[in-house]
Formats: structure tokens, C-alpha cells, sequence
């Protein structure tokens, strides 16, 4: 009986999963090394949206029939950052609205909540840790927010300026609990990302990155499942306009360009940024 019990937990698990396997990420998408200055503050928001009609197997094979239906997703965050001291920042990303469809299916609904903190290492941002509590309050029956329980993710960043060229990445670690209603709980994430930018003027920058994601094989009621794991390789471009000295608006293009167990989606995410001091 526990095999069956754990068979159908793993179904609906992967399910889940097939439903809502985009690429973007509400913490690691777009941050930069930068920390907030003392007592400064700033809101940003953002709009995306992701749609798929194929994707790729276990083994990284594209599947050879396209999806009867596209599978489409669209998420608004909303991240608060504050300048505590000196080189401390603490942050909080809320996805007020995700919405996934495919079909006859879709779900909606808030997603998780990220609180976390940036503390610079070193000055002009050339290294950042980023510390981030995940709070599950997305709803993993409707496939809403991330796999699994609540979640650690510790990062650090970079960032380098030369005259108009800038280049920043990332790289860090995830790991998430079991979560209590599915009984499902993620391997271990491991992220990369890198970006480079051309400052066409004092006004308009271009973008072009590679964001690099891998999930271990998870565990369906404390057992392991082989061949649930995941990875994926986005290719982003765009452009950053600032329309103020304290606002800006930046869109990208997201293509997924390899993975495992993944959608191959497609899509756009559009940010405007306001910042008080």
C-alpha cells in the first residue's frame, strides 16, 4: 500500500510540475551585486509572461509531439528593498498574482514569499551575499509557487563596470522541505548566471545573459525519485531605459534554450523600478 501511496504521490507531483516548469525566477532573474545605500528605498514591479508548446523529457530529449495546448504563464511580482546601514540591504519579493493555463487546466493565485538581505564584501559591488528565506505560502496542490516546503537560498553576486561595458553574474544554492500537502520535496538547486551590458548613452543600456539552473532528484513521502530532476539553459536580451534619476523601465526577451524536464518556453518580462531616498 505505501509503494501505491507513494507512486500516486509522485504522479501528481509530476504533474504539478509539468504544468508550471518555466525558467524565470522571482529572486534570481535580473538581480544585480548592487546594495541599496543607507536609508535609501526602492519598489519595483514586474510583468512576464511565459508560453510553451513542447519541452524536454528526463533525458533531455525534445518530446516529438508538441503539447495539444499551450502552456502559458503569467506572474507580477512585487520587490521592496531598503538600505538598512552601510553596505545592508534587506529585501522582500511578493508574486501578487500567478496564473498558469494549459487546456482545460490553469490555477491562480499568490505565490511564495522571498525576505531576504545583500551584504557588500567588497566596494562598487564587485562581490555580494545575498541570504533569502522562501515562505511557502504559493499553493503547491494548484501549482502555484515552488516545489516543495519552505526554503533556504544563500547567493553572491558580482559586478563589474568598464567605462560602458558591464558584466555581472551569480551562483548559489538552493534547498527547499518537503511540503506538507503534496509530500513532495526538490534535490538541491544549484544556479549560475551571467550578463553583459553596452551603454548606449547616459539614458539607454542594452542586456544579453545566460541564467543556468539544475534541481537534483526529489523525494515523493521520503523516497527518492529517479530521473526528477531538472535543469535549464535561458538565454535573455534586452534593454534598460531610465526615464528619471530615480525610475526605470527594463524588458527582456527569455528563450529557453536546453534542459531537462522542462518546458521549452518562450516569453517576455517588462520591470519599472522607483527608487526614494
Amino acid at each position: 500500500m505505501r509503494r501505491v501511496t507513494i507512486a500516486v504521490i509522485a504522479l501528481i507531483a509530476v504533474a504539478a510540475f509539468s504544468a508550471t516548469a518555466f525558467a524565470y525566477d522571482h529572486l534570481i532573474t535580473n538581480d544585480t551585486a548592487v546594495v541599496t545605500e543607507a536609508q535609501g528605498m526602492s519598489v519595483e514591479a514586474s510583468l512576464g509572461y511565459l508560453t510553451a508548446s513542447n519541452g524536454w523529457d528526463a533525458d533531455g530529449e525534445k518530446f516529438d509531439d508538441d503539447y495539444a495546448d499551450n502552456a502559458t504563464r503569467l506572474f507580477i511580482p512585487v520587490k521592496f528593498k531598503y538600505g538598512v546601514i552601510d553596505k545592508l540591504e534587506v529585501f522582500g519579493i511578493l508574486p501578487v498574482i500567478e496564473k498558469w493555463d494549459q487546456g482545460d487546466a490553469g490555477e491562480s493565485g499568490i505565490g511564495d514569499l522571498y525576505v531576504g538581505a545583500k551584504y557588500g564584501l567588497l566596494p562598487d559591488a564587485l562581490a555580494t551575499l545575498r541570504g533569502t528565506l522562501i515562505i511557502p505560502l504559493g499553493d503547491d496542490d494548484k501549482g502555484l509557487g515552488n516545489a516543495g516546503g519552505f526554503g533556504i537560498d544563500a547567493g553572491v553576486l558580482s559586478h563589474y563596470q568598464m567605462d560602458a561595458i558591464g558584466l555581472c553574474g551569480q551562483a548559489g544554492l538552493r534547498w527547499a522541505a518537503e511540503d506538507s500537502d503534496t509530500k513532495w520535496q526538490p534535490g538541491l538547486g544549484i544556479y549560475v548566471d551571467g550578463e553583459a551590458s553596452y551603454a548606449l548613452s547616459d539614458m539607454l543600456s542594452l542586456q544579453a545573459g545566460l541564467e543556468i539552473m539544475m534541481v537534483g532528484d526529489g523525494k515523493a513521502d521520503g523516497t527518492d525519485i529517479d530521473k526528477s530532476g531538472s535543469n535549464l539553459i535561458e538565454l535573455g536580451v534586452g534593454g534598460t531605459y531610465a526615464l528619471a534619476d530615480n525610475m526605470g523601465l527594463r524588458g527582456d526577451i527569455l528563450f529557453d534554450v536546453a534542459g531537462k524536464n522542462q518546458n521549452a518556453s518562450m516569453g517576455a518580462l517588462i520591470r519599472f523600478c522607483y527608487g526614494i531616498k
